[in-house]
């Protein structure tokens, strides 16, 4: 036989023992029970999320479900903990739900025929620290289907000085925006930076990593959710997980936030501020727990505690998240719209949105105490000893990118004061003109001032103060660099207070990080001149190398921003992950969305005459996208240190947790206890 027919021979036998394998492979897959190839998440699943860390007492939904229909209606078997048998606690836990008011949405339970089984058992807690293995089995059609997720509980007990932690967003804010923020401030002087921003001036830096359980590109929503609940989840969603029920929004499992779980045990304080509406991703995730960041109007009540039947979150149903919630002591920002009952109301902050149920949210915070502020007067004038709920305007021109949610750039706010200027020219040579009702409406840095005080006399227990600057972010997908580095100055005027607070008060910790980058990078530079003379082809604009040379911004008020928008020689901003769009590198009167209904087509009515850029998104993408960047985290104050290196997000919940337990030392990161105690750590 020659060698060529003993090749052919072996394969030919080859393919008769791999069909066999295979065959035989199936037939044990459909006759053995599935406990014995081990667990199998894709039809069963648990909730939180595998190889989450917890805080001890930390409260969590744990739910146990199947993801795809059977012939009949599944049952639950066991659950076992550590190899401890659970089953007689969980079900015990869900028949005392059952028997509350909307009980079955309580327990999460799927709809009657849909031949899913699904149980949550609401706001249970690990009272010990170490590591435990939960498994769940389910009789799915007479197969025994388990699943099993492991967690580890850090240990938690308030020790140390410290009592008040400062958290910065600046959201969208990759390290190229911090680049081209102190180039704008401080230009560079022999070959060096003539200065460093105040965030560049703490004293330790790490990376974060921002994935989130479904994607390697996030959103703001799961980002924030890990730093404050220590949880991974979806995109989209805030401190709450997916569930086999879509059908309803409100009743997914959820997990406390650090700042709930500080104020339910040790009273502390909870603030939030920001430039984005209230109830938007960033702020919300402090104090709300919704797996969809667009449940705007229960958000909204989350903050306030308050659940009421014929209002948007109801109280019938949902009264273990009532026990979940805590009331927020500082609210600070625009978005009026999820506050006001009607089309009036609206309408005083210049917008026409209001709320679905028709109810009046603001009245309820009245009542209940808080200082209720419109404008920068209204907000200093209020005391510092009581709860303060401001709503302040947005960007109400008609065509803005921003709309009448979010709080106008800062640019604007900036020209509204007549602190700056675009082409020379002032608020009322621009088209349209900046509204002088822009000027009463508060920075980022008037806000956290202000926050800082209400908290100190309110909560001198303790607080926790998120401070967002979010138009980092909301500008820079229309494609508005200019507009989005001066958004990282006003953030970075916000982190100059609160260093100028922490320098009296030692035992606070300043945090400063974004929850996911953009993409954009500082490419080289632009004259603006050329450009608005029509001496430069567009296509020859952007200067790099020793061509860039240096930008000519100017600040001759000294007020920490450039005075003109479009210098001599000014900042060219390259984009990735961005819809088609026209560009003339100058900074435009008003941020028009770049794109149209296709995001392969620009937007007709922006810089028209501009330089073609096409898209490198997919067409139905209309605006500029976030990125799988890492994204810097810099840190002053007590336990500062352990905040060095890489780390995943949710790895900013445990340290927070941990330098609050008093451990000031990375190794004793494992244990979550401190190897000394916090003042032999700082002496």
């Amino acid at each position: 036989m020659s060698s060529l027919c003993s090749i052919q021979f072996v394969w030919k036998r080859w393919k008769v023992v791999s069909l066999l394998i295979v065959i035989t492979m199936i037939w044990l897959a459909t006759v053995l029970p599935v406990q014995a190839q081990g667990a199998n998440e894709e039809l069963v699943r648990i909730w939180p999320t595998n190889n989450t860390t917890l805080l001890v007492g930390q409260r969590f939904d744990l739910r146990v479900e199947s993801l795809i229909p059977a012939q009949s209606t599944p049952k639950l078997e066991s659950i076992t903990i550590n190899g401890n048998n659970f089953t007689g606690s969980f079900r015990q836990r869900i028949n005392e739900q059952l028997q509350r008011p909307g009980g079955s949405i309580e327990v999460g339970q799927p709809p009657e025929g849909s031949n899913l089984f699904g149980q949550t058992f609401r706001n249970w807690s690990l009272p010990q620290p170490g590591r435990y293995e939960i498994v769940a089995t389910l009789n799915i059609d007479g197969r025994q289907v388990s699943a099993r997720n492991t967690y580890r509980v850090q240990p938690f007990q308030q020790r140390g000085n410290l009592n008040k932690i400062i958290f910065f967003v600046g959201d969208g804010m990759g390290t190229p925006l911090r680049t081209g923020a102190r180039l704008m401030k401080y230009g560079v002087k022999d070959g060096q930076p003539g200065g460093y921003l105040n965030l560049e001036q703490m004293p330790v830096t790490g990376l974060v990593a921002t994935h989130s359980l479904n994607s390697i590109v996030p959103d703001s929503a799961n980002t924030a959710a890990a730093w404050v609940s220590g949880a991974k989840t979806i995109n989209n969603a805030l401190n709450a997980f997916p569930d086999n029920t879509p059908e309803n929004p409100l009743d997914n499992p959820r997990i406390e936030t650090l700042p709930q779980y500080m104020k339910r045990r040790y009273k502390w304080g909870i603030g939030m501020v920001t430039t984005a509406f209230t109830t938007d991703a960033t702020p919300s995730s402090f104090a709300a727990n919704q797996v969809q960041r667009a449940q705007y109007e229960a958000i909204a009540q989350q903050y306030f505690d308050f659940f009421q039947d014929g209002w948007y979150l109801p109280e019938t149903g949902y009264r273990s998240l009532k026990e979940l919630s805590q009331p927020v002591d500082v609210l600070l920002g625009p978005g009026a719209r999820h506050y006001v009952p009607d089309e009036n109301a609206a309408a005083q902050f210049r917008d026409t949105v209001f709320r679905r149920d028709n109810q009046d949210l603001v009245a309820v915070a009245r009542q209940q105490g808080y200082s209720i502020v419109t404008d920068l007067n209204s907000m200093n004038q209020a005391p510092n000893d009581r709860p303060i709920f401001g709503l302040f305007l947005g960007d109400f021109r008609e065509g803005a990118a921003l709309g009448p949610q979010n709080t106008p750039s800062v640019l604007d706010l900036l020209i509204a004061r007549g602190r700056a200027t675009i082409d020379g020219r002032g608020a009322s040579q621009l088209t349209p003109p900046v509204p002088s009702e822009f000027a009463t409406i508060p920075t980022l840095e008037e806000m956290t001032k202000k926050a800082i005080a209400v908290l100190e006399a309110k909560s001198p227990q303790g607080w926790m103060l998120q401070v967002e600057s979010s138009q980092s972010d909301k500008l820079a997908h229309p494609l508005d660099p200019d507009r989005t580095l001066y958004e990282v100055l006003t953030l970075d005027d916000a982190v100059g207070e609160a260093r100028q607070f922490v320098a009296q008060n030692p035992n606070a910790l300043i945090l400063v990080t974004a929850d996911h980058a953009q993409g954009q990078t500082v490419g080289g530079t632009v004259d603006s001149q050329a450009i608005r003379e029509g001496r430069i082809d567009l296509n020859d604009a952007m200067q790099s190398f020793e061509d860039a040379g240096f930008t000519t911004y100017q600040d001759t008020d000294g007020d920490g921003y450039p005075n003109e928008a479009n210098p001599s020689i000014k900042l060219a901003i390259g984009i990735s992950a961005r819809p088609t769009f026209r560009t003339d590198f100058l900074t435009d009167d008003l941020n028009l969305p770049p794109s149209g209904e296709d995001g392969t087509e620009p937007n007709p009515e922006r810089d028209p005459n501009g330089l073609l850029l096409t898209n490198d998104l997919e067409r139905e993408t209309t605006v500029a996208n976030h990125t799988a960047d890492d994204v810097p985290i810099a840190a002053q104050g007590p336990g500062a240190g352990l905040f060095t290196g890489v780390m995943d997000n949710i790895e900013v919940f445990q340290r927070m947790a941990a330098v609050i337990s008093g451990v000031r030392n990375r190794q004793d990161l494992a244990t979550g206890r401190p190897s000394i105690t916090a003042a032999e750590a700082e002496s």
